[in-house]
């Protein structure tokens, strides 16, 4: 009799224990819920899908990769993935956007370059101001087809304001934008071959002629 009840005793607690593990495994203590494991599971698969999809839909590429990278093309411009995922086998020109800061107060006038030819730090700071040009420069030209002026671009007034926000004794400041343009290769190898071996990147030719963007006042910010 006592061996049956200290078997039944020994049964009872291996199943609460066993229960215990279970509850243990299926919420640990801190952890995510399942629901939100598998929503953030899903999120990654599906951005990790649009990165694959727009690497191949970049042509050269069948109709069928275009076709499916065309159905990201909506989360490719919220989150503004761009050709960088081709590793820039076939860049455009590149934007560059002047500024021209005049000081109320006589000071010789400042200009800044976007992106800047020396960016200290990381690479990565180089490719943010790229970044910020090449989006300048499609709110510019967005901003010209809608009302015919590019002095109305939301990005080059944000900047203006920042610059004038941040540059004491700003009084104004004048934005440009022109392109650096991507050298021939065969052009590329004659200099190199050349007597004097070198080729200029940022001579005057390899730059398109800057374009007015817009004058504005420090007073409008």
């Amino acid at each position: 009799m006592r061996k049956h009840a200290k078997a039944e005793v020994s049964a009872s607690a291996e199943a609460n224990a066993g229960d215990s593990a279970g509850s243990g495994a299926a919420v640990a203590p801190g952890g995510w819920p399942k629901a939100a494991r598998r929503l953030v599971t899903a999120v990654l698969l599906f951005h990790l899908a649009a990165l694959v999809a727009g690497a191949v839909g970049v042509p050269p590429s069948s109709p069928l990769e275009r076709a499916i990278a065309d159905r990201f093309s909506t989360y490719f411009d919220l989150v503004d993935l761009g050709y960088s995922y081709r590793f820039y086998a076939e860049p455009p020109p590149t934007p560059v956007v002047t500024a021209t800061i005049h000081r109320a107060d006589g000071r010789p006038d400042e200009s800044l370059r976007l992106p800047g030819r020396e960016v200290s730090g990381p690479r990565m700071r180089h490719q943010r101001q790229l970044a910020l040009a090449n989006a300048l420069a499609a709110d510019v030209q967005e901003a010209r087809q809608r009302t015919g002026g590019p002095s109305q671009s939301r990005l080059a007034r944000a900047y203006a304001r920042h610059l004038c926000q941040t540059r004491p004794g700003c009084r104004s400041v004048t934005i440009h934008l022109e392109q650096h343009l991507i050298p021939d290769p065969a052009e590329v190898r004659r200099a190199l071959d050349s007597p004097t071996g070198t080729f200029d990147l940022f001579g005057d030719r390899m730059f398109t002629t800057p374009q007015w963007i817009g004058d504005f006042s420090c007073d409008d910010f």
